[in-house]
């Protein structure tokens, strides 16, 4: 060791440990950075984050910071809020078509009610990515086109079901009823999460909705069959 070693306290040793320390360091830089698909990871971080916390707590800065990237990474992929927020309303819509097209059969009525409780489902299990969909934080879907095709491919696969179901010729007819079932079954994601946060008392109080709204939520099979069969 050289007196200049000595002076600063290095050593061959010490300068190695320097290194390693260096090289792991850019590596998990790197890691973070450099992923396979960077812009689908951003997009799964930013789903989590608006279902945890809200959209309107969602920004490019704090997806960023969640996803331990540099804070001009994500604008390589979204220019603005609202071209996240339509990235993550596109894999709601893919998600809610997936989950309301799952176990169709060749009875028409079942493939209706089935697609309706899991529409609702979905509604109350992802409320805050739910809200991002329905509201107005993308007001023009045509601007993402993968997203009006995920948003329409929904609409179609009920307006599908109630076709088979009705036997209705009239198309007008049928994209009407079908605009008053999804109006329905927003209404009742709406109604169900207020039911999930009002004190208990008021379920069965009488001269309110609450008693109503609770006695559908017990027994909403056989509410949405006589509200096709009605419709």
């Amino acid at each position: 060791m050289t007196n200049y070693d000595k002076k600063f306290n290095v050593s061959s040793v010490n300068i190695k440990v320097l290194c390693m320390q260096c090289q792991h360091s850019s590596f998990k830089y790197m890691k973070s950075y450099h992923h396979g698909n960077l812009k689908q990871e951003l997009i799964d971080c930013a789903s989590k984050m608006c279902e945890r916390d809200g959209y309107t707590k969602l920004s490019i800065r704090s997806l960023a910071k969640e996803s331990n990237v540099s804070q001009t990474a994500p604008y390589r992929h979204f220019k603005t809020k609202e071209d996240l927020y339509a990235e993550i309303a596109t894999e709601g819509f893919n998600k809610l078509h997936k989950t309301i097209s799952k176990n169709q059969s060749s009875d028409s009525e079942k493939n209706l009610t089935t697609g309706a409780k899991a529409y609702i489902k979905f509604g109350l299990n992802n409320a805050n990515t739910y809200d991002l969909m329905f509201g107005t934080a993308v007001p023009d879907f045509t601007k993402y086109p993968l997203l009006f095709q995920s948003a329409n491919k929904t609409y179609l696969h009920i307006r599908t079901n109630f076709n088979e179901f009705s036997k209705i010729k009239d198309q007008k007819l049928i994209e009407e009823k079908c605009v008053y079932i999804w109006a329905k079954l927003h209404g009742l994601v709406g109604l169900l999460r207020k039911l999930e946060v009002v004190p208990e008392k008021l379920l069965d109080m009488p001269d309110t909705p609450f008693k109503a709204i609770n006695s559908i939520n017990k027994d909403i099979d056989k509410y949405l069959i006589k509200f096709f069969r009605n419709i």
